[in-house]
C-alpha cells in the first residue's frame, strides 16, 4: 500500500471533520453511519453498525481519526 502524502491526509481528515457533528474530534456510532452511508449506500445500516465496531479497535465507544485513517487506506484507496 503506497504511503498518504500530507495533502491526502489533510482531505480524509476534512471528510472525517465533515461527520464529525458535534466537533469533538470522534465519529460516534451515528456519525459513522451517516458516513458510511456516503460511502456505500446500497449498505445496510447494521453492515454500518458492524463497520462501526470493527473500526473501534481499543472499544471505547467513538472512532479517533488515526482508527479511520487505518481503515480508510484498506479499504478506499484502492478507488
Amino acid at each position: 500500500m503506497a504511503e498518504l502524502t500530507q495533502e491526502e491526509i489533510a482531505e480524509i481528515k476534512d471528510h472525517f471533520d465533515f461527520f464529525d457533528n458535534n466537533g469533538n474530534g470522534l465519529l460516534e456510532e451515528n456519525e459513522f453511519i451517516k458516513l458510511f452511508k456516503v460511502l456505500a449506500p446500497d449498505a445496510s445500516r447494521e453492515m454500518a453498525i458492524r463497520g462501526f465496531h470493527t473500526i473501534d479497535e481499543d472499544g471505547n465507544g467513538t472512532v479517533e481519526f488515526d482508527e479511520f485513517l487505518d481503515w480508510w487506506q484498506m479499504n478506499w484507496t484502492v478507488f
